[in-house]
């Protein structure tokens, strides 16, 4: 017969395992976003072509030494922008489904190396995304700050802002479940080295 106590540990480890698969299926659905978005820009065509346009209508409202970095680095070379932004959105969003997918379904069978590369991929794609994130943000031109509406009829968090708050939780898992791998390993060889 269980003891409340014991009926308490299984109801916190069915806990901790569905909020591990929650925060995968989270992170599966952030790497949809940024591969999907990747892929229609370079599926459409014209990304690229038209980034200079573009930036240069919607960076009026930007703060100035932003529209200034775009004015003399970026909008002179939309179109090697543009082609990095493509590449990086459908990189981050590889990097990030194939984690989810990985976790999702093979997380008891990866090894030592194996989740290792999961977890920095998820670190390096949710870095890079955050990086993005704040870029386009301020290349939009968006009010500070943040998490304040304009209007009624705006949200209160855009996406450019709540995905590096998201990517943010990402980042400190997967750098914390590095540590703990690392550790584990080193412990590892530490009990191992005695008995040989």
């Amino acid at each position: 017969m269980n003891t409340h106590s014991e009926n308490r540990q299984l109801r916190e480890d069915e806990a901790g395992r569905l909020a591990r698969k929650g925060l995968w299926v989270v992170m599966a659905f952030v790497g949809y976003e940024w591969f999907m978005s990747g892929l229609t820009k370079l599926g459409r065509g014209g990304f690229s072509s038209g980034l200079a346009g573009e930036l240069a209508e919607k960076s009026e409202g930007t703060v100035g030494w932003y529209k200034s970095f775009l004015d003399s680095v970026v909008i002179p070379n939309a179109k090697a922008f543009g082609i990095l932004i493509e590449v990086g959105e459908v990189a981050i969003g590889v990097a990030l489904i194939g984690a989810a997918v990985a976790l999702l379904f093979r997380w008891h069978r990866l090894g030592y190396r194996q989740e290792l590369v999961v977890w920095s991929a998820v670190a390096l794609g949710s870095v890079g995304a955050i990086f993005m994130n704040l870029n386009f943000h301020l290349a939009n031109g968006s009010p500070h700050p943040w998490l304040i509406p304009a209007d009624g009829f705006d949200e209160g968090v855009d996406m450019d802002s709540l995905l590096p708050l998201i990517e943010i939780v990402f980042v400190v898992v997967a750098v914390k479940l590095i540590a703990l791998l690392r550790a584990d390993r080193s412990r590892g060889r530490e009990g191992a080295s005695p008995s040989r």
